[in-house]
């Protein structure tokens, strides 16, 4: 009979303490240590405990041609766990930098594997991270490093000759990447961001055009160091059309420019206009700015690029003879010292580019200016004088 009065007190027991491990946690710590371990996984379960740790790793090339489409290939190991169709994102952040941004999403295939394309253009910095999931841990790959290289040999100067002058914001390097396929030109009316550039600088009230009178131009190129680079320019409505067309042509013949930028960039001129001086020492490539002529700012002789009819370009290796001197610098002044960049008669291409389009070369004046081109008088508003 005892024993009969035993058995129902145990099973009321056990139900009392179950209870306690599941709503009073902290009691039954108290209660025992034994205790706790024995009701506790069955009670709550630890996601954390379940989750699978992963591995992912990329694999290729680690130095490719810029801009041509090479294939990674990403690996995802989790042991235990069904891996196929998990997300996957691909991962870039420049050189230098620590902030990533996910560029594509993937799904792994069942091996968990997946090829990746990639395109760069500078060198860039990848990765691959693994979400997670309640069955399998986040993870995420070593930084996967790629170097590119253009792919043709860069252009250099003769041994001992004399530089362009960049300042760190001027750099050619940090010119933005070409968009699109081949020259892939676009004109515009100009853009608020543009405008608000050039007011005060290029542009002042007295000019004798004013905003919509101008275009802007867009325009890859490719570049001393043979990467392809964005290239703009500002230029008089009348001659938009042309200036793309002349550097549609250009593209084509590989000709190499060092930069093409808006002379804005290079500050404002003490007396009018942005600072041509710096934009040439800087070899940069432009079109439209209100300023006098080189060596002719006491007279106040008005440039042709006062009303964004004439192009300037790569004046470094092409420099102008004024009567104050030569601008930007003497060195490729003797035409016998050998540069891919220097034009150095009418039959250059280069040069046939330009006059094919309408604008006059003025390495064909007593007083060259190798990197001038500019509009016939009589076809400019206003018949402004030459740039001499």
């Amino acid at each position: 009979m005892l024993l009969k009065c035993q058995r129902p007190k145990e099973q009321w027991y056990r139900p009392a303490i179950s209870l306690l491990s599941t709503v009073a946690l902290g009691a039954v710590a108290v209660v025992g240590g034994s205790l706790l371990q024995a009701v506790l996984p069955a009670a709550l379960p630890d996601a954390a405990e379940s989750a699978v740790d992963a591995s992912v790793v990329v694999t290729g090339a680690h130095t490719v041609v810029s801009e041509q489409t090479e294939i990674l290939h990403v690996a995802v190991s989790a042991p235990g766990a069904a891996i196929g169709g998990s997300r996957l994102d691909w991962q870039t952040r420049a050189t230098g930098t620590s902030s990533w941004r996910t560029i594509a999403t993937f799904r792994l295939d069942s091996d968990g594997t997946v090829p990746v394309r990639v395109s760069p253009w500078k060198p860039a910095e990848y990765r691959a991270a693994l979400p997670g999931s309640p069955t399998i841990a986040a993870a995420v790959s070593d930084v996967f490093h790629v170097d590119t290289r253009p792919a043709e040999a860069a252009v250099t100067h003769p041994l001992g000759a004399a530089e362009p002058r960049f300042s760190a914001r001027t750099n050619p390097a940090r010119r933005p990447r070409a968009t699109g396929d081949g020259a892939n030109p676009v004109v515009s009316t100009i853009p608020d961001p543009v405008w608000a550039r050039m007011t005060g600088v290029s542009f002042e009230e007295d000019c004798p055009v004013g905003r919509g009178d101008l275009r802007y131009v867009q325009v890859n190129h490719w570049g001393f160091d043979r990467y392809r680079y964005r290239g703009e320019i500002t230029v008089h409505a009348s001659i938009a059309e042309q200036t793309a067309a002349i550097f549609t042509q250009l593209y084509r013949l590989r000709y190499p420019i060092r930069q093409m930028r808006l002379v804005d960039d290079f500050g404002k001129d003490p007396l009018k206009g942005a600072d041509d001086y710096a934009s040439m020492a800087a070899d940069n490539t432009s079109g439209f700015n209100c300023r006098y002529v080189d060596g002719k700012e006491e007279q106040r002789v008005r440039s042709p690029h006062a009303w964004g009819m004439a192009i300037d370009i790569n004046p470094w290796e092409n420099p102008f003879e004024a009567r104050t001197g030569v601008f930007p610098h003497p060195y490729y002044l003797d035409r016998s010292r050998p540069h891919s960049a220097a034009l150095q008669g009418p039959e250059s291409l280069v040069v046939q580019a330009f006059e094919n389009h309408g604008l006059q070369w003025g390495g064909r004046w007593s007083q060259k200016d190798y990197h001038h081109f500019e509009t016939p008088t009589t076809s400019r508003p206003g018949g402004p004088l030459r740039d001499l």
